[in-house]
């Protein structure tokens, strides 16, 4: 599950990420760390702006299946 550019603290959205690392791996793109980093609920915390980052992993992910 990707996390991208919330605080994390308004519900009900705040809550999925924690149901989703039951059975996924929860990974937040965000500037700064949210709740969900600090309560280790985030497997994975890419930090930086989400207008910047979403479009490498985006890129990334199309050239692996195109190889």
């Amino acid at each position: 599950m990707l996390i991208c550019g919330t605080s994390a603290v308004v519900y009900p959205f705040a809550n999925l990420p924690r149901i989703a690392t039951q059975a996924t791996t929860v990974i937040e793109v965000n500037a700064e760390p949210t709740p969900l980093t600090q309560e280790h609920v985030s497997d994975f915390l890419i930090q930086g702006k989400t207008g910047s980052i979403l479009p490498a992993i985006a890129a990334a992910v199309k050239v692996k299946l195109n190889a």
